[in-house]
């Protein structure tokens, strides 16, 4: 539909702009109801906000990977847990807006919903009908790439088990910093042990990278 508004002009182009922001806002809401039955008492208070940024900054609290693009591969696992050889099952991207994208295309939109202040009438200052159409057919394009990825909602639970060499107890290592960073510091509370841990990319297993004594 907004695609289709955005080929006209005047009221066609405000029209587009209503579209494109309640679909930014629909996106979002979605993907806060794929985390309907794990969120904290603190993030639920995302169910009360409007604004679309600012319930991904509630889930992002929750889960650091709530607005972030991840790829998918299914692939067959040899032996030794190293990937086979060989084309993948299935392999596909969850695309999603960052917070950050998600502020400002809905701000920018939502600007040319309002009515000229009395200032720019008197100045004659109307719409600018090309910037709208420029900036209106660059958040489309983008959502278009959101709504046709071959995945969607994904959430990546829990973390890596992980044995304290020094003590023996059982740690876990947040999945999200070794997808986001590559590694995982922990300070083990029971012997006080730090190390860190990186994903082995032949195993995709976590490995010891370096570890002190606090």
């Amino acid at each position: 539909m907004a695609e289709e508004l955005l080929q006209g002009e005047g009221q066609q182009l405000i029209y587009a702009c209503l579209e494109l922001r309640l679909a930014i806002e629909a996106i979002v809401y979605e993907t806060l109801q794929g985390y309907e039955k794990h969120l904290s008492p603190e993030v639920a208070a995302a169910y009360q906000n409007w604004q679309p940024n600012k319930v991904l900054e509630l889930l992002r609290e929750h889960d650091p990977l709530a607005d972030r693009s991840l790829r998918v591969r299914v692939q067959r696992i040899a032996d030794d847990g190293s990937p086979e050889e060989g084309p993948s099952f299935f392999e596909g991207v969850d695309r999603r807006p960052t917070v950050k994208w998600v502020e400002k295309a809905h701000r920018s939109m939502g600007s040319f919903l309002h009515q000229r202040t009395i200032s720019q009438l008197k100045n004659g200052r109307q719409i600018d009908e090309a910037k709208l159409r420029l900036e209106a057919t660059r958040i489309a394009t983008r959502l278009d790439e959101v709504l046709k990825s071959e995945v969607h909602n994904i959430r990546v639970t829990g973390g890596f088990p992980y044995r304290c060499s020094g003590c023996g107890s059982e740690q876990i290592v947040p999945m999200a910093a070794l997808i986001l960073e590559g590694f995982a510091d922990i300070d083990c509370e029971v012997c006080s042990i730090v190390c860190r841990l990186v994903i082995n990319e032949a195993t995709g297993e976590p490995r010891i990278a370096d570890r002190s004594g606090a």
